[in-house]
């Protein structure tokens, strides 16, 4: 059964309806919900906070007054006597510096048990502080219920529009009422402080009679603030408007303070704005709808090209080449795809060659390789020991057969430097026994790096070169193998006493090691290096150092590897 496909130009359709059109649409109206919401938080806030600038205007006036209702209250003068010229420059002093501080003025009225005025702030005594016919009403009444507190009242003037608030306390001594005081403040002192604010405001007393205003829409028949609210700040709607209104008390609910602010205009600005971006996209998608059917195909033929070359390369033909002059990605695509081709091909014969040239002529015939001399050598040594003593003839035979099986049974590439070391001893202990007291040598490899992986027959060529040419000229050798870690790193270090080598011959083998390719009769050490390279990475290998008469050192650089890790580069 075919499977079925999605075909790409369908694919880009959707992808501009799923992933621009409606993640944009999408994103625009959580933007335009976001707005809505910090307009919402910065309006209730900006009400919020003018409602606290009159609240504060408010309570500082009225506390400042207070406190000079109790600081009367402390002058014991105040009706024990006639009241004299000095007395009454110091009360109005007291007030006039209070209202000179607040820029708010209050006229002072202050009256005996009787009702009988001692001290007025205006040669006429206002009716509604009359005490023959406002005595048992009004802001006489409060004082006389709650001589202990403050009393607030609203007082209207007949034929003003203006209101005047009373502020007032029975003056006390010793629990019994001597006297009272009262300020009155005209409403127009607060005119300009809620004429500089955005919001509109409104201050009452507790049963809702306005003392000030500059909003009109909510008083009922008999000129109250009708309105009642659950919440500090509330959003209210009144008559086809809509308001955001906060409110605060002061005194024990005697004032209240309401900042009022109109938010219809604004909300259908908002809405209009919504109406508008609905409209937009709508006819977005329509007209994507309408004009990409023609545009992808456009767009897309140069794709489907490039697609039957990939069809045609994924068959074998390599020969496809794509010529496109469309001047966007898709040539950049066919000119890649051009190159690729023609670095396959060229992979492919450096492939085939390095086959030839590596796997087979370098690294399995370094595994395989033995020296046909040390053989030969060794097979005569172990004839004559028969003879001589079969004992040491049977221990070369036992290493021998060692070394010719982890040689040639063992398939792996990579063996532990536990399991390499090892087989070095067996080799080093063939040549004591052939070379006696001639040959010395000495192992030490750091515990830490015997279980790091290494290439097989790793150690065992440079040794085979120390014993072809340090015996030149000498009678004895002493060869010394060192195996350590340095900067996450392998280190191996083979050191002979022997004859060493020239100069020239030196720079001669290390141009060797340096070439791709050995045309030299030296395969031993070249090999090696040749090896590790190719696994590696040219930063690793052999160096050579060597000293004519004093002996050659040399040093094998690896990666530290374990079982089942990748490391350094492949070729």
């Amino acid at each position: 059964m075919e499977k079925k496909r999605s075909y790409y130009k369908e694919g880009i359709r959707r992808m501009l309806l799923i992933y621009s059109i409606i993640p944009v649409a999408i994103l625009t109206m959580f933007f335009l919900l976001l707005f809505t919401g910090v307009w919402n938080y910065s309006t209730k806030n900006t009400t919020i906070q003018e409602n606290k600038k009159i609240e504060t205007l408010l309570d500082v006036t009225v506390n400042s007054y207070m406190d000079l209702i109790y600081e009367f209250e402390s002058y014991e003068w105040l009706f024990d006597t006639q009241i004299g010229t000095n007395q009454r420059v110091c009360i109005f002093e007291a007030i006039y510096n209070v209202s000179n501080q607040l820029d708010k003025k209050a006229d002072i009225y202050i009256f005996d048990y009787e009702l009988n005025p001692t001290v007025t702030a205006t040669k006429t005594l206002p009716e509604f502080l009359n005490g023959k016919y406002a005595g048992n009403w009004g802001i006489f009444r409060i004082m006389k219920e709650n001589p202990e507190e403050i009393a607030i009242k609203l007082q209207s003037i007949p034929g003003k529009d203006n209101m005047q608030l009373l502020i007032g306390k029975a003056l006390l001594d010793d629990h019994e009422i001597k006297g009272y005081a009262i300020f009155v403040m005209d409403s127009r002192q607060f005119m300009i402080d809620i004429a500089g604010l955005d919001s509109q405001t409104v201050i009452t007393d507790g049963n809702g009679w306005v003392f000030l205003s500059n909003n009109y829409n909510f008083l009922d028949s008999l000129d109250r603030f009708d309105l009642t609210l659950e919440k500090s700040v509330s959003i209210v709607p009144k008559e086809n408007d809509r308001y955001v209104v906060a409110t605060t008390e002061l005194l024990k609910n005697q004032i209240k303070i309401y900042s009022i602010f109109s938010v219809t205009s604004q909300l259908l600005v908002i809405r209009y704005i919504a109406l508008i971006l609905l409209f937009v996209f709508s006819m977005l998608i329509v007209l994507v709808l309408i004009t990409s059917k023609s545009i992808v195909a456009k767009k897309t033929k140069d794709l489907y090209l490039i697609i039957d070359a990939f069809n045609k390369a994924k068959r074998g033909n390599l020969n496809t080449k794509i010529s496109l002059q469309s001047d966007d990605e898709f040539e950049i695509i066919a000119e890649s795809y051009n190159q690729m081709l023609s670095s396959i091909k060229e992979l492919i014969e450096k492939n085939r060659e390095m086959d030839k040239l590596v796997a087979s002529a370098q690294t399995k015939q370094l595994e395989s390789q033995f020296n046909p001399h040390f053989l030969f050598n060794t097979l005569d040594n172990i004839r004559f020991m028969c003879k001589m003593e079969p004992d040491i003839a049977s221990k070369m035979v036992l290493n021998l057969s060692t070394l010719l099986r982890y040689s040639i049974s063992n398939t792996q590439e990579e063996v532990t430097v536990e399991e390499d070391i090892g087989y070095t001893e067996n080799y080093m202990s063939i040549l004591k026994l052939r070379f006696n007291h001639r040959f010395q040598y000495s192992i030490d490899i750091a515990t830490d790096i015997e279980s790091c992986v290494i290439p097989k027959l790793l150690i065992q060529p440079m040794i085979e070169n120390s014993i072809k040419y340090g015996f030149i000229g000498r009678e004895k050798l002493a060869v010394e193998i060192i195996g350590y870690q340095e900067d996450n790193q392998l280190i191996f270090i083979c050191k002979d006493d022997g004859a060493g080598m020239p100069l020239e011959t030196l720079h001669e083998m290390k141009e060797i090691l340096m070439k791709t390719n050995n045309t030299s009769n030296h395969t031993g050490l070249y090999n090696i290096n040749r090896r590790l390279q190719i696994k590696y990475g040219d930063e690793y290998g052999i160096q050579i150092e060597s000293v004519l008469n004093e002996g050659t050192c040399l040093k094998v650089m690896l990666p530290i590897r374990y079982e089942g890790e990748m490391g350094g580069s492949h070729a």
